[in-house]
């Protein structure tokens, strides 16, 4: 039987399975375990320094649990669970066939794939990467990781260098501003007129996508935060072949990469920022975004 979620205590009675993911699940397994709560987890055979409960059985994690915390992404490829740490595939049509209704399931940044199978199998879970809260917080150490590859993938400084910001979002809004501070000429890309209204009366550049070309020609660093490839060869062909672009956004990115190959401009994709730089920040937001569901749930 479940607990009741109106009480910390008996939240404890519950029984957690972790299963796949990367360092922010192996943190979040470290954080229920040191905080009282049962938890054990599946898929994390090669994590050395997680705490809690390893079963190799995923049919015996299934039935120990009550609720099933699962990664961000959920998916990476087609019906394979993300597990950095797993010594075997974990295959989300086996996971879901040994489901049953009672259990509790909060997965992280599910794809189309993964949606199509859940209804296959009649499965009720809750997204928690859709949590306003959550997205807002785990928007930190994405800005943060940026700023340090902006550092650390140029040869001078941030300060006084033109960078243009693409997308005026969770993090274009935060990017913008530790690029101002540290003392960055400012361009933000938007579409919308209130957006551009904001970028503008926070004292940088705004720049309407349609004019883009206008601008992209003199940026020493590019970052985009849009889920489309904005980028493309028409664009990338005003680049300068010495300036860095930095991609931000999910699969599969918004940047013509052959052609930036082609051309020689320095690229990175960095996907899934939070799990390498602040594993621990990112376990905690996930942790007290789970807990808030599971009283609303």
């Amino acid at each position: 039987m479940l607990c009741n979620v109106d009480s910390k205590e008996g939240c404890k009675t519950m029984n957690f399975l972790i299963i796949g993911g990367d360092d922010r699940l192996v943190e979040l397994a470290n954080i229920l375990f040191g905080k009282g709560y049962n938890v054990y987890v599946h898929g994390m055979e090669r994590a050395a320094n997680c705490l809690a409960e390893k079963i190799k059985s995923l049919e015996e994690a299934v039935v120990k649990c009550d609720v099933i915390i699962g990664p961000i992404p959920f998916s990476k490829e087609a019906n394979k669970l993300y597990s950095s740490y797993s010594e075997e595939s974990i295959e989300i049509d086996n996971l879901f066939s040994k489901i049953t209704p009672d259990k509790k399931l909060y997965f992280g940044a599910m794809n189309k794939n993964s949606r199509e199978l859940a209804e296959k199998y009649n499965i009720k879970y809750i997204d928690y990467h859709h949590d306003e809260s959550y997205q807002i917080l785990n928007t930190i150490p994405t800005v943060e990781g940026a700023v340090a590859l902006m550092v650390s993938e140029t040869e001078t400084t941030v300060f006084g260098s033109s960078v243009l910001i693409m997308g005026y979002g969770r993090i274009g809004k935060l990017l913008s501003e530790y690029a101002k501070a540290l003392g960055a000429k400012v361009y933000v890309e938007a579409r919308k007129d209130e957006d551009l209204t904001w970028i503008k009366s926070k004292g940088m550049n705004a720049v309407h996508l349609d004019d883009l070309q206008e601008y992209i020609g003199f940026m020493d660093i590019i970052v985009n935060t849009v889920p489309a490839v904005l980028l493309d060869e028409s664009k990338l062909e005003l680049v300068k072949k010495d300036a860095f672009i930095l991609d931000l956004a999910s699969l599969p990115g918004g940047v013509d990469y052959s052609f930036a190959k082609q051309k020689g401009i320095k690229t990175i994709h960095a996907l899934g920022i939070p799990g390498k730089i602040a594993a621990k920040s990112a376990a905690e937001y996930i942790f007290n975004t789970v807990l808030k569901l599971l009283k609303v749930d």
